[in-house]
Formats: C-alpha cells, sequence, structure tokens
C-alpha cells in the first residue's frame, strides 16, 4: 500500500470514530434528556399504577440508551486506537521496505 493510501484509510476511520463519537452523545442526550422529560410529563397528567409501571418502564429505556451510549463512546475509542497503531505499523513497514537491501 502507498503512504497516500494508507493516510486516506487512517483519516476516514478517524471520522468514522469522530462520527461514531457524535452519535452516541445524541443517544446519550435522548436517554437523559427527551426519555426523563416525556416520563416526567407522562406522571404529570396521568396518575394510576399503570402509569407507574410505564414510569419505570421508560427509565429503564433511559438507563439502557445511555449504557449504550457508553459502549458506542468506547468502541469509537478503540477503533481510534486500533487504527492508530496500524497506522503507525503501516508507515514503519514502508520505512523499513524502503532501507531493505536484498543480495
Amino acid at each position: 500500500m502507498s503512504p497516500q493510501t494508507i493516510e486516506m484509510h487512517f483519516a476516514e476511520i478517524m471520522n468514522l470514530a469522530e462520527a461514531l463519537r457524535g452519535q452516541a452523545g445524541s443517544l446519550k442526550a435522548l436517554g437523559e434528556q427527551e426519555v426523563m422529560e416525556a416520563v416526567r410529563g407522562g406522571r404529570a397528567c396521568w396518575i394510576s399504577e399503570c402509569a407507574d409501571i410505564l414510569g419505570r418502564k421508560e427509565v429503564k429505556i433511559s438507563t439502557e440508551l445511555c449504557a449504550e451510549a457508553d459502549r458506542l463512546l468506547k468502541l469509537a475509542e478503540e477503533m481510534e486506537r486500533r487504527a492508530r497503531k496500524m497506522y503507525q505499523s503501516e508507515m514503519m513497514n514502508i520505512r523499513l521496505a524502503s532501507m531493505r537491501i536484498y543480495g
């Protein structure tokens, strides 16, 4: 692979990791804010045992969304870590290949 191709692939992976990080932030905001606002709104106008059950389920969904967002953040970090390692390895291989003497 040429250095330009390696650079291009590295930049693409880093962009994907950043996009994943952004999606994780949006998902976490959804879980922390929007779902919880819906829970509070529902409790304000509907008081019953069923409303309590629904509220608990909504809180559980909110918690799961936040946990999934955290997993996505970790995945983005892992993508970046591996991309950096692969980039460094590939660039080192190119340097070594250019200095190699066959004979």
